[in-house]
């Protein structure tokens, strides 16, 4: 995985790491697990700059001898989160099995899988290890519709990471639920839907217990009273954006990473969520949507002509995209120390679906 263009400068997910350290325990760890290897050297340790945050990420080389040549390979470990849990539940586990599954049988494009380790004396946490995809990430730290390697492309040329783009979120859900069952939380609910729904209604008790806040109360209100009647099931991505993904030179999607949000409640959820942040990443910074992206419609119906589905209920997905954003705020900013956007961003993304009453508490 890579940072995003030469604007990006922006450490996210930076734990404080001692990262001498991590590298000689690394390099201990890969020499028991790489066949034939002997003495493993790990260099060149980094975090991502402009993206990630859920999830300590580290990309670095790993260098070894076998049979007389200096073999080397480019790599990233991805750390249970610990403490800084942003999600009630991360999905680890899931996250491993679910993409070593995906990129086995060649469904989407995502990084090789290739250990996991679940013993936490070697790194602090569990963690496990894919491989390295070169290429450029559309980062959100600067926004990449103000500047970076897709500001500075041609409209043809965004119109190419566009069309890849789309083409592996429909790929996504194309895939037979019934291969993937194991995402499901059935402690949530008995369908994809019911589960997604309740995971994200226990998320805003776990991230804020106590008497809930007058705005978010009456957005979960608003959401029960018009869910959809019949929503589909199906593998959904969860942190469905063109920020997470990877392209490479020829301006195509080279992997889909981070999958914390994965779950069976269906290609809406995703969709919904896409153009959440297509809204956010540009009318949200007060900067125009780069050319050649696609407009809401044009993504709209791509998606539904890639898929075979139809976009029923937009309007809801939508806007349990913008609650489940705002619930991820409280959270974020409480790990930070920093006081919560959400009541303001659920006031903006979600007013006129509420009585004025209901925005009485946004400050």
């Amino acid at each position: 995985m890579a940072g995003g263009g030469s604007n990006a400068q922006i450490v996210v997910a930076d734990r404080g790491r001692d990262l001498s350290s991590t590298a000689d325990r690394l390099a201990a760890w890969l020499g028991r697990k790489i066949e034939g290897a002997g003495a493993v050297e790990v260099q060149d340790l980094a975090y991502p700059v402009g993206a990630g945050t859920s999830n300590e990420t580290i990309l670095f080389q790993a260098r070894w001898e076998k049979q007389g040549r200096v073999l080397t390979r480019s790599l990233v470990v991805r750390l249970h989160p610990g403490d800084y849990q942003i999600f009630l539940d991360p999905a680890f586990d899931r996250q491993f099995q679910l993409l070593d599954l995906v990129g086995r049988r060649g469904w989407v494009r995502v990084p090789k899988m290739l250990w996991r380790e679940s013993d936490p004396t070697i790194l602090g946490r569990a963690f496990f290890v894919m491989e390295r995809v070169a290429g450029r990430v559309p980062v959100s730290f600067p926004v990449y519709n103000a500047s970076g390697w897709l500001a500075e492309a041609a409209p043809c040329d965004r119109e190419r990471a566009w069309l890849s783009a789309m083409a592996q979120l429909a790929a996504i859900h194309r895939i037979p639920a019934d291969e993937v069952r194991f995402v499901h939380r059935t402690q949530f609910g008995a369908t994809g839907f019911e589960d997604e729904f309740q995971y994200w209604m226990r998320m805003l008790e776990w991230v804020a217990p106590g008497p809930t806040p007058p705005i978010y109360a009456a957005a979960r209100r608003w959401l029960i009273d018009n869910r959809p009647a019949a929503p589909p099931e199906g593998l959904s991505w969860g942190d469905a954006r063109i920020g997470n993904m990877i392209f490479d030179n020829d301006f195509q999607v080279a992997a889909v990473i981070d999958w914390e949000q994965v779950s069976l409640a269906g290609g809406l959820q995703d969709l919904g969520w896409w153009l959440l942040f297509d809204d956010l990443h540009s009318l949200g910074k007060d900067v125009p949507r780069l050319e050649g992206l696609g407009t809401r419609q044009q993504t709209i119906d791509l998606w539904q002509e890639l898929t075979g589905q139809r976009a029923t209920d937009l309007r809801w997905y939508e806007a349990f995209a913008a609650f489940k954003l705002a619930v991820l705020s409280i959270r974020t900013a409480w790990l930070k120390g920093e006081p919560s956007v959400g009541k303001a961003f659920l006031a903006c993304w979600l007013g006129d679906c509420l009585d004025p009453a209901d925005l009485a508490d946004v400050g």
